[in-house]
């Protein structure tokens, strides 16, 4: 019984992590159609790394869900990533976004591979790595918070996307908690209350969409 259990939530964790994933489509379509403008690319860029890094973990201890999810997770954000850059009118700042990324995920993926020769101490290095690296994650929607305290709205923030976030740090923590797993269960602990945080910038600086919609009812 609690193997289907722990069978059954496993694949509940991989059916949202894609979900929230497939996020990042309604948020190019935003780039497609009125250019990426004050849109942040550090989203792609921080899930890009997560998906390879957790991918690498994965792999070190052997844990089917979470490969399934970073290997189709790194191939979007890589997508996400290209076609913020086409349509962006800051190349230079995403190229250099690109360079620091590729320094950033590499380091540690050769460090333990070919430097770390204990196994054991990697395999925790690699967790400790990935566990920052999904808070980072977690809070990036918050890189343009200096916008929408400006304009006192959240346009530059998709609120899809810190849904998805949010549901997903929730299936995780308890999948984590289940396989008794702290490197999958601590960092989307924080992701569960930077989720909160977030829902409480849409309703102190709601979207313009969102006020038109209130006024018009109210008319």
């Amino acid at each position: 019984m609690e193997e289907t259990y722990v069978y059954v939530l496993s694949w509940v964790c991989v059916v949202i992590s894609i979900a929230c994933q497939l996020v990042g489509i309604e948020i190019c379509s935003k780039i497609i159609k009125k250019g990426a403008g004050d849109i942040s690319p550090i989203p792609f860029f921080a899930f890009f790394i997560s998906a390879c890094w957790w991918l690498r973990y994965g792999f070190m201890q052997k844990i089917s869900t979470v490969i399934m999810t970073n290997v189709f997770g790194a191939v979007l954000q890589f997508i996400y990533i290209t076609i913020y850059y086409i349509y962006s009118m800051r190349k230079s700042h995403v190229r250099r976004l690109v360079s620091i990324s590729l320094v950033l995920l590499f380091s540690p993926l050769i460090y333990t591979r070919f430097y770390q020769l204990d196994n054991k101490v990697a395999t925790q290095q690699m967790g400790t790595l990935c566990i920052f690296v999904t808070i980072v994650c977690y809070a990036s929607p918050l890189a343009t918070l200096t916008t929408v305290v400006r304009t006192k709205s959240c346009d530059t923030i998709s609120f899809p996307l810190c849904f998805m976030n949010f549901l997903c740090a929730v299936s995780w923590v308890v999948y984590g908690s289940v396989i008794d797993n702290s490197y999958l269960a601590l960092p989307n602990c924080t992701g569960v209350i930077l989720g909160v945080v977030q829902f409480g910038l849409f309703c102190l600086y709601p979207s313009s969409a969102s006020r038109t919609t209130t006024s018009t009812s109210q008319i």
